[in-house]
């Protein structure tokens, strides 16, 4: 058994900041591979105790012996870090299909791990919502832009929490039993976030979340939780799985009430309608 398989039956026992050093030993083994201690912690949050206190959890003598395990399993299994993002510059032939089909795959992937029953229970989630709250920080803030407006075409009540105190304060002081907090976050998950999730799950808000990794800490706060992509994925790459599953439950949250919904649509539709004529007679008359 290599130490990333010991680490994740032993992920449930660790502490809060101990889990932390866990996703990333999982994660980027490489990084923890060729870093002291000390610039662990600060990469992931943590003090440098907490990273030792790891350790110690793992039954090793100390940080040492942590490097030594994961050189170990890198050198045998040949996991050593290489990727790199593609380069436009370089002459790439296939360079449109390579990047379609590693969306395809990473689609591909992600339907094996969403459990239908949950997947119709997030549907019913998002019919069931008086309002819903979407979060999603930096890299995923355009995954939350993209689920709030989707929402909003079918006439759900929507609101994406910016990346701002007086607005998360204020988006949290108006939940209660009858929201829905839907979270997109990939890596390491910001204390913010955790935060907020904390704080709305014990509001009886029902939370949903979507994921990169298996042991996401904010999986802890979630009543469904969906994992998107593959694993060694950059964090941007997962998007085109996170918008898939955003895409599904939306036509989930539909056919619970396909004519009330098709309203909503259809008079988006003709307010864009509208909106273009006008925008076309306004140039006409310059």
């Amino acid at each position: 058994m290599s130490f990333c398989d010991e680490v994740k039956k032993r992920f449930i026992r660790l502490s809060r900041g101990q889990r932390k050093v866990a996703q990333l030993v999982i994660e980027n083994p490489n990084v923890v591979a060729t870093h002291i201690a000390s610039e662990v912690g600060k990469f992931i949050g943590v003090s440098e105790s907490t990273v030792i206190r790891f350790c110690y959890a793992m039954d090793l003598s100390g940080y040492s012996e942590l490097q030594e395990r994961i050189r170990k399993d890198l050198s045998e299994s040949k996991k050593v870090v290489t990727k790199e993002p593609l380069t436009i510059g370089k002459k790439h032939e296939y360079l449109f299909s390579e990047i379609m089909n590693r969306d395809v795959t990473s689609i591909l992937n992600t339907i094996q791990y969403v459990d239908a029953e949950n997947f119709q229970k997030a549907s019913h989630y998002l019919h069931e919502a008086e309002e819903i709250y979407t979060l999603g920080f930096r890299q995923c803030a355009p995954s939350a832009s993209y689920l709030t407006s989707m929402l909003e075409n079918f006439g759900k009540k929507a609101s994406q929490i910016q990346f701002d105190v007086n607005d998360i304060v204020k988006q949290i002081k108006r939940m209660d039993k009858d929201s829905l907090l839907f979270v997109i976050a990939f890596d390491s998950v910001s204390e913010d976030v955790l935060t907020i999730s904390k704080i709305a799950k014990n509001k009886k808000v029902k939370v949903i979340a979507i994921t990169n990794s298996t042991i996401s800490l904010v999986r802890d706060y979630a009543d469904i939780s969906f994992v998107v992509g593959t694993q060694k994925q950059f964090s941007f790459e997962a998007d085109t799985a996170a918008s898939a599953i955003v895409h599904a439950l939306i036509e989930g949250m539909t056919l619970l009430n396909r004519n009330h919904y098709k309203k909503y649509y259809n008079l988006n539709e003709q307010l864009d309608h509208d909106l273009r004529l006008l925008e076309e007679e306004t140039i006409a008359t310059k």
